[in-house]
């Protein structure tokens, strides 16, 4: 009988060491699904439509850490991550909602239904509310972070794309692709507060828009001057860069530029406001001091951005697969680097240090890291398919078509 109580105990005591010790390794597995990435500005934020998920690598390596699938048929048009790295947030335009991840765990925490087709967004400076642009409901969707709700869904503008917020945080400008004039929030209460038109549509047109204009091209972007105070808003239909002078929100001024101009990239200095003019393939440096055109240089068709790094503009040409170059400093072309044949490039971001560019590459399922300085390109396949979009922490270069 003693033999067998013996054998008892060695035996649950054995059990017992082998639970702890599986037990220890399921809690370690746990933490190690738990925290995915600890770094938040040591990831690129990758946009993958097709497939339906934000993946996300390690700048270092180059590898992907992980991605979120966000559900069928959902397309996610554009990602941001909040400024204190916690969330990233991207629109669905075919699923009519937002998706909200833990960035930590690379975990999906919420879904919110919002209007028709949500594409462009940002949020505040505080980081207390994500504006998300619904360009087919003709509205903007007000995200509070703490409770990630709706709170408020803004009516009254015409295709809205893009939204800046001033630096305080009190005023959002969007810009309304289908008309012709800039919509100013007040952020204290969520409303469209003033309309702000950039320029003179020609009368003939005004009678007769279907005829004259086909489908509006108006306003992508409003771009913000580094100190917060000037606004240039490029108008796709009548060549032109207004101007706006954020105190007083009115137009102060009116730039001709090339025809059917997307928007203006601001350089990081500050000095220079780059248009990128898809009408005539031709990009415009506005200097900043004079608010005039200095330059209009030759480009590729199809631009979808413009990012600035080692004194260069590096102009995307999404359908001939070539980046063109200019010295921001002689406002000179400086040749043009392929990316490869056959192949839709998409838009891109720059490292917080204006070394690298990370460009989406949709046809071939790559992100491309093209060093600034030497130009030399590298090839990161299988990201996911159809990536669309790319985004880093605290760049200057976060935008997206």
């Amino acid at each position: 009988m003693k033999i067998i109580n013996n054998f008892v105990t060695t035996l649950f005591f054995a059990c017992h060491c082998v639970a702890l010790v599986f037990s220890g390794l399921v809690l370690a597995e746990q933490t190690e699904k738990q925290i995915k990435i600890s770094d938040p500005a040591k990831v690129v934020v990758i946009v993958n439509r097709d497939s339906n998920d934000i993946a996300f690598m390690d700048i270092d390596s180059n590898k992907i850490i992980g991605s979120v699938f966000l559900g069928k048929n959902v397309n996610p048009h554009m990602a941001m991550m909040s400024r204190d790295g916690r969330w990233v947030v991207t629109g669905g335009t075919r699923a009519n909602k937002v998706y909200i991840i833990d960035v930590a765990t690379l975990t999906l925490v919420k879904e919110i239904p919002v209007d028709f087709a949500p594409e462009h967004l940002a949020f505040s400076p505080d980081g207390r509310y994500y504006y998300q642009g619904n360009p087919d409901g003709d509205s903007v969707s007000v995200i509070d972070m703490a409770s990630l709700t709706e709170i408020k869904r803004i009516q009254g503008f015409a295709e809205p794309l893009n939204i800046t917020f001033t630096p305080d945080g009190t005023k959002a400008y969007v810009g309304n692709y289908g008309a012709h004039w800039v919509g100013v929030i007040d952020v204290t209460r969520h409303e469209l507060l003033k309309k702000i038109h950039v320029g003179i549509v020609p009368e003939i047109a005004v009678l007769d828009p279907e005829r004259y204009l086909e489908e509006i091209k108006g306003i992508s972007n409003v771009s913000m001057a580094n100190d917060g105070r000037y606004l240039y808003a490029a108008d796709g239909d009548l060549g032109i860069v207004s101007v706006i002078d954020s105190r007083e929100d009115k137009v102060v001024k009116v730039i001709r530029v090339g025809a059917d101009p997307w928007r203006a990239y601001m350089s990081h200095g500050g000095r220079y406001a780059v248009v990128a003019n898809n009408g005539d393939e031709t990009v415009s440096f506005i200097d900043t001091r004079q608010n005039e055109v200095v330059a209009t240089l030759a480009s590729g068709p199809d631009m979808m951005g413009i990012n600035f790094a080692a004194n260069k503009a590096f102009v995307i040409s999404s359908s001939s697969g070539f980046l063109y170059v200019y010295d921001m400093v002689t406002l000179k072309p400086a040749g043009r680097i392929k990316i490869g044949v056959n192949l839709q490039i998409e838009t891109a971001t720059t490292d917080t240090s204006a070394q690298k560019l990370y460009l989406a590459s949709s046809t071939d399922h790559s992100v491309y890291v093209i060093d600034a300085v030497t130009e030399a390109v590298t090839r990161v396949a299988n990201v996911g398919l159809y990536p669309w979009g790319t985004h880093i922490l605290d760049s200057k270069d976060n935008y997206c078509h």
